[in-house]
């Protein structure tokens, strides 16, 4: 009878001891819930939880709110930054804190990425000319990146040297990014009387010469006296070196000719003369020839060839 007694108290005693024990976990677990509770609204980010930065540029995280009990602040956080502005790629900002027995952790994704396109210079102006059958030689270019060492360059054309046409000539560089940029040049192909040429002004007494409608010489001139020098258009007919012009009351030698109407209107040297391109062309001006400098007319002669327009204005 006594054993029995003896066994129920050990019984009722560990009953006991269960029951404290399972209202102390509830108890601590009910303790925990709140302190989450409390994380979960008093520690978070400032700012957006995912932010884009450009590479190279420098990063400075906004920081976290850490504030509960009535706003006092929650001293033992940990900080974690694996954050490389120097190479693209995702990386994680985490702030750890503890609480009394409970831990939460908040992560910031930044993403470090290249948004700048390659720098492209293509060596050409926005419209170039060649003439039909001609020479024809794709723009050189230099392209760089802030990024990657090895760009790729692709060149799309549609140029067609032996027909007058229009056509373009388009660069596109792309970098491992996907950034990409695009320079067109338009391509003119027309025939080479149309490229080249030279123009008179007689009112700036000035001679004009284009190359793939580029201006590459210029000169002072003098023209005809009392406007004997016909205005129109004309071609260069014919090219002399170390000829005699002959008239009524002249005979001049000259080292370079270019006859563009008839035997007696030319573009010539006039070694002669110690002025060129002053108003005083009106009254001690040609016979109606456009007067160069020697050295001007050389390079002019050497350039120019038969057929080449001459375009003579006021």
């Amino acid at each position: 009878m006594k054993e029995k007694i003896i066994f129920k108290i050990i019984i009722l005693l560990t009953v006991i001891l269960i029951v404290l024990s399972m209202t102390g976990f509830f108890h601590k677990r009910t303790i925990d819930n709140e302190i989450i509770t409390k994380l979960d609204k008093g520690f978070y980010l400032k700012g957006n939880n995912e932010v884009t930065i450009d590479y190279g540029s420098t990063y400075e995280d906004e920081g976290f709110v850490a504030s509960i009990e009535d706003n006092k602040s929650i001293r033992n956080i940990k900080f974690e930054n694996n954050v490389d502005t120097s190479k693209i790629g995702t990386y994680n900002v985490t702030y750890t804190a503890s609480y009394k027995d409970v831990t939460k952790s908040i992560t910031r994704i930044v993403k470090v990425v290249d948004s700048l396109p390659p720098d492209l210079n293509v060596k050409c102006k926005d419209d170039i000319y060649f003439a039909v059958n001609s020479a024809y030689k794709e723009c050189k270019y230099e392209v760089t990146d802030n990024y990657d060492k090895d760009i790729k360059v692709d060149i799309n054309s549609n140029v067609n040297i032996k027909k007058k046409g229009d056509y373009t000539l388009t660069y596109t560089a792309s970098d491992s990014s996907n950034n990409k940029v695009t320079k067109t040049i338009n391509v003119h192909v027309r025939k080479k009387n149309e490229l080249n040429y030279i123009i008179v002004s007689i009112s700036k007494q000035k001679l004009y010469y284009y190359v793939n409608k580029e201006l590459v010489l210029t000169t002072k001139v003098t023209t005809g006296r009392y406007n004997a020098t016909k205005k129109g258009n004309f071609k260069v007919r014919n090219k002399v070196r170390n000829t005699t012009l002959k008239g009524k009351d002249y005979e001049s030698k000259v080292k370079y000719w270019l006859g563009y109407s008839g035997n007696s209107f030319g573009i010539h040297d006039a070694s002669w003369r110690s002025n060129f391109g002053t108003k005083n062309y009106y009254y001690t001006g040609s016979h109606g020839c456009i007067n160069v400098p020697t050295k001007k007319m050389k390079k002019l002669y050497n350039m120019v060839s038969v057929g080449t327009p001459v375009y003579i204005k006021k």
